[in-house]
């Protein structure tokens, strides 16, 4: 099966704590009440309160590091790294805001600048597993798979249960086509993240790889409610997951819920076909095949080469509609 790249994860982290600082901090700042904005998402009652601190301390470095953090939460990441460079340029021994910069270069996919702010950061305190986090995150996304496992590794090492390290390795060990050994990291990360779909699919993948098609079935179950607005992907790929697995008749329902909901979409017309066909039913499923290829003449490529249908490769019909 080909591996697909998803979209980068994103992944917030904040170190809090710095060293040698200034005298000129601001003496009422409080963790507490920024992290209750955070957690109920008021990010921009977080950054006005930053902002008014700052023009009473204009030379605090936490307070230029909470303001990049809280900038990194809404995506304003080119604001966020001005505000980290002050940070750093009042306190350099910041391992906090270095980390942050990190996460910033690497949303702004500027991957080789945030291996240098991330190693900066692990210079300063290595006893946190977001710095080795961010690292794994740049090599990750510059195909780096081996090297991203080094760093997913150091930050498991210092908390086995930090979820973005767990996601980080499986999906590596994907890409690595290490898929038995991936599956378990995906399956403690969703644990504290089960409505995350990447990861839900990327568990679908990995079960698929194997060849173990019924164990994609709760994943794709998760993703379909998850995804209830446009699920016509996921309804699919379960139906061809049971067609797989010799669940015909249940992937045949799976297909009627697709021809119900989606009945524009070709997908649902072929996958109920080639059920059909694996019931033996073939001129009932040669007429959901007509039907796709009607909606999709691109089908019939698909067809043509679809080892699910060999037993019809010399039916008539089949070879005119295929065209072949």
């Amino acid at each position: 099966m080909n591996k697909k790249i998803w979209s980068l994860f994103v992944f917030s982290f904040i170190i809090l704590s710095g060293c040698n600082l200034l005298s000129a901090t601001d003496p009422e700042f409080s963790r507490e009440k920024y992290d209750k904005w955070y957690e109920k998402e008021q990010y921009d009652l977080a950054l006005e309160d930053v902002n008014q601190r700052l023009e009473k301390y204009p030379e605090d470095p936490i307070l230029y590091n909470e303001k990049g953090y809280a900038l990194n939460f809404i995506g304003q990441y080119e604001e966020a790294i001005q505000s980290l460079n002050k940070a750093i340029e009042l306190d350099n021994q910041m391992d906090g805001a270095f980390n942050n910069k990190a996460l910033s270069l690497n949303e702004l996919g500027e991957y080789e600048q945030a291996i240098v702010a991330g190693q900066k950061a692990i210079d300063i305190s290595d006893k946190e597993p977001e710095q080795f986090i961010n690292m794994g995150n740049a090599h990750y996304m510059l195909e780096r798979y081996e090297k991203a496992l080094e760093y997913y590794d150091k930050a498991l090492a210092i908390d086995a249960s930090a979820p973005y390290a767990l996601y980080g390795k499986g999906v590596s060990l994907y890409f690595l086509y290490e898929d038995e050994k991936g599956i378990p990291y995906l399956e403690q990360y969703i644990k504290a993240y089960p409505e995350d779909i990447d990861a839900l699919w990327y568990l679908v993948y990995l079960h698929d790889s194997l060849e173990e098609y019924s164990d994609t079935i709760p994943y794709l179950n998760k993703i379909i409610e998850f995804e209830s607005e446009q699920p016509v992907n996921a309804l699919d790929y379960k139906g061809l997951m049971l067609t797989h697995a010799g669940n015909f008749k249940e992937a045949e329902e799976v297909y009627n819920t697709v021809i119900e909901q989606f009945p524009n979409e070709a997908i649902g017309y072929y996958g109920k076909g080639v059920a059909l066909v694996q019931q033996g039913e073939i001129d009932s499923g040669l007429e959901g095949l007509a039907r796709s290829i009607e909606l999709n003449d691109t089908l019939k490529d698909t067809a043509y080469n679809d080892p699910l249908l060999s037993s019809i490769y010399d039916n008539e019909t089949f070879i005119e509609l295929t065209e072949y």
